[in-house]
């Protein structure tokens, strides 16, 4: 419980010391009007149960010389704190029940928002609860740091992951030789699209021709003529032999038949070759028919060249060499699966088989008559060129695939360079899945995807208890609160209360019941013809609402016995009903709690509780300002001389004036005229309750004796003339106005209070006059 309060240098609060003697009691009340740091008071105590410094902090007092906030709260537990900016000790067993109570939990002017929804719900969960919460809001920072921690994992692995694969199948990569063939085909693929002009002037590759014998070489090798004259042949060979020209005579004699001009011998000279002779015999043997055949033999010797010759593997060679440089350069944007094979052997091994044709077919030519049976030699010659061929054949189907190839690059639609570049790097971050760095970040993705689960659990297992806690105390406070909605008479209940764990963060909600129908309480600004708390509540029932709530938790707290509960001002707007409850809910209160508080600026409500708690200790102080007006101080004060209503006080002015000359007799002279007032309204019959004191001589001097305020009359008249000067202005025509002296203030006194009854005259026993009907007013 706490003695004594000790505050310096908080709002007007300069140097508020509740005096030693005596001390806080059990009850506890303070009186104060407005501005002179009640709400300022709570805001310390509110802040000493919080641990809050920022509350003091912000009320630092003003004017003061910037002289820092200096707090005491003297308690039998040990002292509380506050110096040099915080609070020195642990938070204080106070529950506080004021605006800020009803700003933060139930509604703030004429909204409900979100915050008032969580702040209810912290209120609501209790003492478990709040562990709870507490250990959720510890929860859920070290999940925000393990959900940072694990974004931040994630963007250290956003360079090394392909941009075309996820995260997990990232994980899963395994080394890959092939990825070696496919970053290649990749830095191609760049290089097509830089140089897509190179590529669209690159040509396909040729395939090379097969080599072949002329068709039928057989046929003409073994091909004679049958009906050359035999006698004739004899002689043109005896004619050879005696020369010795052997076979190639036949040949040599042919050739030079052909160039016989003007009938002149190409061999010797002679003129008329057509004399009988070696030409004219020759001539006899070799007609047309030898001619024709000798043509084909000699044609078999050209065609033998053309398909074999040095022209052709010359060719053949050329073609070799220039595909092989257009496969190099399509090789720069293309994979070649198929590269073209070597072809060294081509050229020899045609060579051989031209050899030996060209062999053949000399021979041929040697001898023409004669049958030239050569089948080895042409299936020699035949092997050579399917060796030949094969080599081609292989040749030629690696260049029908790098043309295929090839094509595609070349009809292929453009590319984006940096989509080929993204393709890219893809690869190349495949590649590089395993290495050191990249599996170090990976690993520790993985740890801090662990600890983020983990924190994950644990607060998803702290919500569900949370949860639970709060839905068995929403039940406990929709009982309760209506309980206490009944005791102080509201026309309205609310409806059970539910909870949300949404956004990690407790809210709670609840409807209103009014006449049997349900009212959202609607938070934020709702529309004015929707029924919502805003407009089916009063100022007086949105306290009474939230004076429920805080007195449903302090039912459910189970450490109440040991706390000071302060209640501020609780009777906003309130009836006589509600204050009569209010009366009664604090005598409770005063059984159940170690100390009660109660701060107000009516201090006829602080006179009722105290009297209704007769039996508690109970210490009464008066906050008003100390001398110059500027800062407050508590003193202890009597309630009940507080309490007093202002016209016995007007006559105990009075009083002490006639008898003890105690005070200012110009002050005197206006109270004169208000005693007298409020005395004669009192007769409702004949007085109207504003009437002033002239209006009530002149009524009673106009009815005359029958008044029965008659008596009064001469009397009455007599203060009311010598008190209107000094009630009413200066005459405007000359300024001047009648004064009364002290002496003159002392009779118009005396008069004042023998019409009242308040002082029996010197002179006479007491009269039947107005003054004892006073006694019992006519209505």
């Amino acid at each position: 419980m706490f003695s004594k309060f000790v505050i310096r240098n908080v709002g007007v609060l300069r140097a508020f010391d509740t005096p030693g003697s005596p001390k806080l009691a059990q009850l506890t009340l303070f009186y104060a009007g407005n501005g002179r740091g009640k709400s300022t008071l709570t805001s310390v105590l509110r802040a000493a149960r919080d641990g809050c410094s920022n509350t003091v902090l912000a009320r630092q007092s003003l004017g003061n010389g910037g002289a820092a906030p200096d707090i005491t709260l003297i308690a039998d537990a040990g002292n509380i704190r506050f110096d040099n900016g915080k609070w020195k000790s642990k938070s204080a067993p106070i529950e506080v029940f004021d605006t800020t109570f009803i700003a933060d939990n139930i509604y703030a002017g004429e909204l409900t928002e979100l915050a008032h929804d969580r702040g209810l719900f912290s209120v609501i969960i209790g003492k478990d609860g709040v562990r709870l919460a507490t250990h959720l809001e510890r929860f859920n920072e070290i999940n925000r740091k393990t959900a940072a921690e694990l974004k931040a994992a994630e963007t250290a692995l956003a360079e090394d992951k392909p941009a075309d694969m996820g995260l997990d199948e990232f994980f899963a990569l395994a080394p890959n030789p092939d990825y070696d063939k496919r970053l290649e085909d990749a830095e191609r693929a760049v290089k097509a699209v830089q140089q897509a002009d190179k590529i669209a002037a690159l040509k396909q590759l040729e395939e090379l021709p097969v080599p072949a014998l002329p068709a039928g070489m057989a046929a003409v090798l073994a091909s004679t003529i049958a009906d050359i004259d035999t006698s004739a042949r004899d002689r043109l060979l005896e004619h050879f032999t005696r020369f010795h020209l052997d076979k190639k005579a036949e040949e040599w004699i042919g050739y030079g038949l052909e160039h016989i001009h003007d009938d002149s011998c190409p061999f010797c000279g002679r003129e008329d070759v057509d004399q009988a002779g070696m030409v004219t015999l020759y001539g006899q043997i070799f007609g047309d028919t030898y001619k024709a055949h000798l043509g084909t033999v000699r044609e078999l010797g050209g065609e033998v060249e053309t398909a074999l010759g040095e022209d052709t593997r010359t060719g053949l060679t050329a073609k070799v060499e220039t595909n092989a440089e257009a496969a190099r350069k399509w090789g720069e944007y293309v994979r070649l699966d198929k590269p073209l094979p070597e072809m060294a052997e081509l050229g020899p091994v045609i060579a051989d088989a031209h050899k030996a044709a060209k062999a053949l077919c000399d021979k041929k030519r040697a001898s023409p008559l004669d049958k030239l049976e050569a089948e080895a030699e042409l299936s020699e010659i035949a092997a050579k060129l399917t060796a030949a061929t094969d080599l081609i054949n292989a040749y030629n189907e690696a260049v029908v695939a790098i043309n295929a190839a090839t094509a595609k690059v070349s009809t292929a639609a453009p590319t984006n360079l940096a989509v080929a570049q993204a393709t890219r790097d893809n690869v190349k971050k495949r590649i590089a899945r395993h290495d050191v760095g990249v599996q170090k970040r990976v690993d520790a993705y993985f740890r801090a995807k662990k600890r983020d689960a983990r924190a994950r659990k644990t607060r998803t297992y702290i919500q569900k208890k949370l949860k639970d806690v709060n839905e068995a105390s929403a039940a406990q406070y929709h009982s309760r609160v209506n309980h206490y909605l009944g005791r102080f008479g509201a026309s309205f209940t609310i409806s059970k209360i539910t909870n949300s764990m949404q956004g990690n963060s407790g809210q709670v909600d609840y409807g209103l019941l009014i006449k049997g129908e349900t009212v959202a309480r609607g938070r934020g600004r709702q529309a004015d013809a929707i029924p919502s708390f805003r407009n089916t509540l009063s100022a007086g029932d949105k306290t009474t609402l939230a004076f429920a709530f805080f007195l449903a938790m302090l039912d459910s707290d189970t450490g109440l016995a040991g706390k000071t509960v302060v209640v501020d001002d609780p009777l906003s707007s309130h009836d006589s009903h509600r204050r009569y409850m209010t009366v009664e809910v604090i005598k409770e209160l005063c059984g159940r709690c170690r100390q009660m508080i109660v701060l107000s600026h009516d201090e006829h409500l602080l006179l009722d509780i105290e009297a209704r708690c007769v039996g508690t200790p109970c210490a009464a102080f008066k906050i008003d300002f100390a001398t110059g007006g500027q800062w407050s101080e508590a003193s202890v004060v009597d309630l009940d001389l507080l309490c007093r209503a202002r016209h016995i006080e007007m006559i105990d002015e009075l009083t002490a004036y006639v008898d003890r000359n105690e005070g200012d007799h110009a002050k005197v002279v206006l109270t004169v005229r208000r005693v007298l007032e409020t005395h004669y309204r009192r007769y409702r019959a004949y007085f109207t309750p504003d009437q002033n004191l002239g209006s009530i001589v002149k009524a009673i001097a106009s009815e005359g004796s029958s008044h029965p305020c008659h008596r009064d009359l001469t009397q009455l008249d007599r203060c009311n003339n010598a008190t209107c000067d000094d009630h009413h202005g200066e005459n405007a025509n000359t300024g001047s106005t009648r004064t009364l002296g002290p002496e003159e203030v002392r009779v118009v006194a005396t008069d004042a209070l023998e019409l009242i009854g308040a002082r029996r005259p010197a002179s006479s026993p007491p009269a039947s006059n107005g003054a004892a009907a006073a006694a019992a007013p006519v209505s």
